[in-house]
């Protein structure tokens, strides 16, 4: 494929990407959930792009979502965890199995500290919220979290190149 379809299709898929995030905004229950379902279109590019347009979509639409959004926790929570996940995740699946769930989990736990330093500085957080018991059980929620959506990215994976790989590559020749 050349240069400009790549970057034209990484165009449509980042603007898809903000679109479904600010959907997802207006109902702050979806949050996480849009951040997730946004983040699937970063796992598309790194499978058919490369990790350098992969990257660069990350990037747009972390940076749109921020100015755009009227709910900056999406934007945050892609920025921060989901967007950048499926990069690492391929990144570090080439490592083994063990090693790779180690190295996956201990940069989602760095990215989570960092995310609670920059929140905390720009003050975010409501009072009760900053509680060290309320940070523990928010820590162990967000790494069952991200288990989940680690297996999901799997599966998704799975499902797109046993069913919809071939259709696609077709299109994107």
């Amino acid at each position: 494929m050349r240069r400009t379809k790549k970057i034209t299709l990484c165009a449509v898929l980042s603007a898809l990407s903000v679109a479904v995030m600010y959907i997802g905004s207006f109902i702050e229950v979806l949050d996480i959930s849009v951040a997730c379902i946004a983040s699937l279109v970063v796992l598309f590019c790194v499978e058919e792009l490369g990790k350098k347009y992969a990257f660069a979509v990350y990037a747009a639409v972390s940076l749109l979502s921020f100015m755009l959004l009227p709910q900056k926790w999406v934007a945050a929570y892609f920025a921060f965890f989901f967007g950048i996940m499926p990069i690492t995740k391929k990144l570090f699946e080439k490592t083994g199995k063990i090693l790779s769930w180690v190295l996956k989990v201990l940069v989602f736990n760095a990215e989570v500290f960092a995310f609670y330093f920059v929140a905390e500085k720009l003050d975010f957080f409501e009072e009760n919220e900053t509680a060290l018991p309320y940070l523990l059980v928010m820590l162990v929620l967000a790494n069952l979290v991200f288990v989940l959506v680690d297996v999901l990215y799997d599966r998704m994976y799975r499902i797109y190149k046993i069913r919809f790989q071939a259709r696609v590559r077709k299109y994107l020749k």
